[in-house]
This record gives C-alpha cells, sequence and structure tokens, in this order.
C-alpha cells in the first residue's frame, strides 16, 4: 500500500503499486493532461511506470527544465523513425540529446546531407501527429541480440553485447518502430511537438575511433514551443554576423584552403600576433590589458602600468614566456 509524499507535503496513499497516470488523475484533470513524467525518489522516469512502494513524487510538466532534455531525447527516436521509414537500409547507432538540441548517428553507404533535411522533416511531423505511446519493454538478452542481427542492425546487437550481464535490456517501442535504450521518454510522440529543426550533418567515427566505420551524424535542436525555436534560431543568425572566421575573410585578414583543412593561411595586411595567454607583474595583479605591436611583430600583453626599471628598455610592464623573442619598447619622451 505505497504512499506518495507531493511536493506540498500532502500524501496519498493507494491500494497497490500505482502509476504516476493514476496519480496525476486523482489529483485532477489538469495535472493529468500536462504531466509528461515523472520523478520518483529523485529519479526521472516514464509516468506509467509502477510505484511500488512508499515515494515522493513530483511530476514533470512542460514548463520544467527536465522536460526540455526530454523533448530533444525523443525528437531524437523520432528522427531515427523518419529516417529508416524514407531510407530503408540505413543503421542507427546512438542518439542522445545534447545542449540546445539532439543528434542521431547513422550508417549508410551514401551519406545525409542538408537536401535530405525537408524530407525528413515532413515525415517527423507526421509521427508526431501520430501521437504513439512510447512503451518500454525488458528483452532477454540473447533474444534482443538475434532481433536486431536479423533486422541487420550489427550496431545495435554490438551495444546490447557490451552492455554488463545485470543490466537490463529496455527496449523502447513507438508504434511499430523500437529502439535500445534507458529511458525515460515522454507519454507520445505527440509531447515532442513540431517546435524542432534540423541543423547539420558531421562525420563521425563509430565510437570515436578511426579504425571503425564512418557514421553520418545527423543534428537538431528542439524546444518547447515555436517563440523558443525561433529565439534559439535568430540567436545563431546574429552571432553569424559576429563570427570572427567570416569576419577575417571579408576583411582579407586570412584564407582556408582545402589542402590544410583547420590551418588558418594569414594574409600581410593582418600581421603576425603572439599572445600570452598568463601573465604576472611582480606585485601586480593578473593583468587583462593588450598592446597591439605593427604589422608582422609579437602581441605584448601587459597590465600597462609604468614601471620603475631604472632602464630605458621597458616602459610598461609585460610578461613575455619567450625570453630569446623578447622585444625591447623605447623609453617614452
Amino acid at each position: 500500500m505505497p504512499a506518495i509524499t507531493l511536493p506540498d507535503g500532502s500524501v496519498r496513499s493507494f491500494d497497490g503499486p500505482v502509476t504516476g497516470t493514476t496519480v496525476a488523475e486523482a489529483i485532477g484533470p489538469g495535472l493529468a493532461k500536462a504531466a509528461l513524467a515523472m520523478e520518483v525518489d529523485g529519479r526521472l522516469c516514464d509516468i506509467r511506470e509502477d510505484i511500488r512502494h512508499d515515494a515522493a513524487l513530483r511530476f514533470i510538466t512542460r514548463k520544467d527544465p527536465e522536460a526540455l532534455e526530454l523533448i530533444r531525447h525523443d525528437a531524437a527516436h523520432v528522427l531515427a523513425e523518419a529516417v529508416q521509414d524514407l531510407f530503408p537500409g540505413t543503421q542507427v547507432t546512438i542518439g542522445p540529446s545534447i545542449e540546445n538540441g539532439f543528434y542521431y548517428d547513422f550508417y549508410r553507404a551514401e551519406p545525409f546531407t542538408p537536401d535530405d533535411f525537408a524530407a525528413i522533416e515532413k515525415r517527423m511531423r507526421e509521427i508526431v501527429e501520430g501521437a504513439e505511446p512510447f512503451v518500454r519493454e525488458v528483452w532477454n538478452r540473447n533474444d534482443a541480440i538475434a532481433f536486431f542481427e536479423e533486422r541487420g542492425e550489427s550496431f545495435k546487437a554490438q551495444l546490447i553485447r557490451d552492455l554488463p550481464e545485470s543490466e537490463d535490456i529496455s527496449i523502447y517501442r513507438q508504434g511499430e518502430w523500437l529502439d535500445l535504450c534507458r529511458g525515460p521518454h515522454l507519454r507520445t510522440t505527440k509531447d515532442v511537438g513540431t517546435a524542432f529543426k534540423l541543423m547539420k550533418v558531421a562525420g563521425a567515427y563509430w565510437r570515436g575511433d578511426h579504425r571503425n566505420p564512418m557514421l553520418t551524424r545527423v543534428y537538431g535542436t528542439a524546444w518547447r514551443d515555436q517563440k523558443e525555436l525561433d529565439a534559439h534560431l535568430h540567436q545563431l543568425e546574429e552571432a553569424e554576423k559576429r563570427d570572427h572566421r567570416r569576419i577575417g575573410r571579408e576583411m582579407g585578414l586570412f584564407h582556408f584552403q582545402e589542402e590544410a583543412v583547420g590551418q588558418v593561411f594569414w594574409h600581410a595586411k593582418a600581421g603576425v600576433f603572439t599572445a600570452c595567454c598568463r601573465i604576472t607583474c611582480g606585485a601586480c595583479r593578473p593583468a587583462t590589458a593588450i598592446r597591439k605591436c605593427g604589422p608582422r611583430s609579437l602581441l605584448t600583453v601587459g597590465c600597462g602600468k609604468p614601471q620603475a626599471t631604472g632602464t630605458n628598455t621597458a616602459t610598461t610592464c609585460l610578461w613575455r614566456p619567450w625570453r630569446t623573442r623578447t622585444r625591447h619598447l623605447p623609453s617614452s619622451p
């Protein structure tokens, strides 16, 4: 007979094991509609999970920070289902939520490109509208391995083999599609909403090892509503306007070449600057002022305070880690 303690300190008792859905309905229809998941004794879990003992319970609604992480996690599942619907034979690997969004890694002979995004997003919206419930199942380890191998999902089979023997093989189903996942999840795909957008693709080696197959990583962003999504996209647009890589190229300070990806090719007008990261000056505290010399000179960093040196070789506090390349400054007139 579990006793459920709510955040306001009230206690509700039930005759036997009870789900979060049942508790929410007992409290009121408003909460039953708004509750997306629950936290039981500090552990985030599905709202349909049974509570079999006395516990502290907090419901997660769309306004809570935890809901945003769940939305992004579930958006990754919706993305994976959409991709496999549209591109049969594509293998799925892992798809976590990340800051500001989510990604999913796919294995396919022909990598995805941003040109594929429109069709994928359209299918994702159809899946969301279908409102299929997220249902957790626990499978036998050998059965799960055999299932994914029969489907040609070798990466999933490998993930299951590598799990500790003591760990349950947790499978989440949404309609006919399913995936290996610890969870938790929202109630249905409908709870994901439509405030999502696919952003970019990148290459990623399976498990970060260059000896393993190359995967295509599809990144997306997801938010609680369209207003939040629009604000995020606007922020990215503003950041792009201030991107030093673009501005530097436009100003003719440097350029990049495919022959040396990641290498900056500086132009003569940019000069050559070297910066010190740590500045130490006797009694002075670490300083932040930066003194810029002319083109093709060192970037000298110091606190800028006049120093009593007794010579005419320096007039400001300058800390240089490379003594063999020290540039002396003339004394002030």
